[in-house]
């Protein structure tokens, strides 16, 4: 059976998702894409993207999802330099100014 990303990922464009394409050269794309979401993913994107490859990521699976990666796994899985400035980053855009 043929996952159908575009569907899941309905409010990101094929042409953004190709943008991350870069970041993956050493695995298959289409694996790639179907998995937009693991754990794995997240970490390259997070460790290696640039900012237009962030953007297209949170809007790919959402904020959410990048903020339960980071308390679940982050840590683990990032350089404590990436790990400490996405929680950060995350951090803020969530948390009511005062």
């Amino acid at each position: 059976m043929k996952y159908n990303f575009t569907a899941f990922f309905e409010d990101t464009s094929v042409e953004e998702i190709e943008k991350l394409r870069s970041l993956f050269w050493e695995y298959k794309w289409e694996s790639v894409k179907e998995k937009l979401d693991s754990v794995f993913v997240i970490s390259k994107i997070l460790e290696l993207g640039n900012p237009e490859q962030i953007k297209i990521l949170e809007k790919a699976i959402g904020k959410e999802k990048i903020r339960s990666f980071l308390e679940e796994k982050g840590k683990k899985l990032l350089s404590p330099k990436s790990y400490n400035f996405w929680k950060n980053y995350y951090e803020r855009k969530t948390s009511p100014r005062t």
